[in-house]
């Protein structure tokens, strides 16, 4: 796992509880409960999850965005403690709102959308600080912009284009950039290669991680895919249903699980790993073979009904090898009696 040098903690959580809708006593609706982990200064702490769990959730409330904007439908804090880069989510103070989004940097999967369209690609970087100093130096504003951009693995000539003229994994690479500007101490990414080309992933990660390395920037990389987080931590938080089921070092939590979804985890991670015919059973290639065949071709009973038989004969010699040498016998003379048959 990838370490920084010093060990205070920059992210806390205690009994955390992540609501949506009215922020009345349990009005809204909840959709993580009685989460606690702490992530120490320097280091990378992955959240995985299906789509539901709750792990978006918990990203953008720990990145503090609920708290400045109130756009759309926001989650909130319903329970428990949460501070980020020393900063009290749950009661923050007026110097705690000011500094907030610049000391915890938020990437969230449709961050490129929200870039405006009435500022070139060197202005939507450039705006996180712009908006707080308009009397920023601009060429140095403007050289860090380039810094990034090139960073991104974006050509340097699209700093004077529009956003809507970009595709979408070019703008989420452009987002990247706007909330790196700022030189944020924790950074929250919610899926960083949601949409983002392939060939561009690489280099995307080793920003992260030579940031990680040479700056101590704290982060949380949320992701359903294990792969991705992979790439950059071994410490991970496992959250299904609005509950954290487990955390740690990712062998151990996936070395003998009890619970469903981590045992489905494993099993996906190993998948990942392993070539296909290894890991795919008999039943399951049938499945695919039939699919391949075509969804609404003509059925054919009979032929299915010896494919079914064969199917449990070859299950039964795999069982039982004493019975391959009858299996055989009774081949040859099945072969034996069709050929006798086909001559009279």
């Amino acid at each position: 796992m990838v370490t920084g040098t010093a060990l205070s903690t920059a992210i806390r959580v205690e009994n955390l509880s992540v609501s949506y809708g009215p922020q009345r006593g349990d009005a809204g609706q909840r959709v993580l409960s009685g989460a606690s982990f702490s992530v120490p200064k320097g280091r990378i702490l992955g959240i995985v999850g299906t789509a539901g769990s709750g792990k978006t959730a918990l990203g953008r409330v720990l990145s503090g965005r609920g708290l400045v904007s109130h756009e759309g439908e926001t989650p909130w804090i319903s329970g428990g403690q949460a501070e980020v880069a020393g900063i009290d989510l749950r009661r923050p103070s007026r110097d705690d709102l000011r500094r907030l989004t610049l000391d915890i940097g938020y990437l969230s999967q449709t961050s490129g959308d929200e870039l405006r369209n009435d500022l070139t690609i060197a202005e939507n970087i450039a705006d996180p600080i712009l908006s707080r100093d308009r009397d920023f130096d601009q060429r140095a504003l403007g050289r860090a912009a380039a810094m990034l951009i090139d960073a991104v693995d974006l050509e340097l000539g699209m700093l004077n284009r529009f956003p809507f003229e970009l595709s979408r994994g070019q703008r989420q690479r452009v987002a990247f950039a706007k909330a790196l500007i700022v030189e944020p101490a924790v950074f929250i990414v919610d899926e960083p290669a949601q949409g983002v080309d392939i060939i561009a992933r690489p280099a995307l990660f080793s920003l992260l991680e030579r940031l990680n390395r040479a700056r101590d920037l704290t982060m949380i990389v949320i992701s359903h895919d294990l792969a991705t987080i992979e790439r950059l931590t071994s410490e991970v938080l496992v959250v299904d249903r609005g509950v954290v089921l487990a955390q740690g070092d990712i062998d151990e939590v996936l070395r003998d699980p009890d619970d469903e979804y981590l045992r489905r985890l494993r099993d996906a991670r190993e998948f990942a790993r392993a070539p296909l015919p290894g890991l795919v059973d008999r039943e399951t290639i049938a499945a695919a073979e039939r699919v391949v065949g075509g969804l609404f071709a003509d059925e054919d009973l009979e032929a299915e009904a010896v494919d079914a038989a064969e199917q449990d004969r070859q299950r039964l010699i795999e069982d039982r090898p004493e019975f391959a040498r009858f299996h055989h016998e009774v081949t040859e003379a099945s072969t034996d009696a069709t050929t006798k048959d086909a001559k009279e």
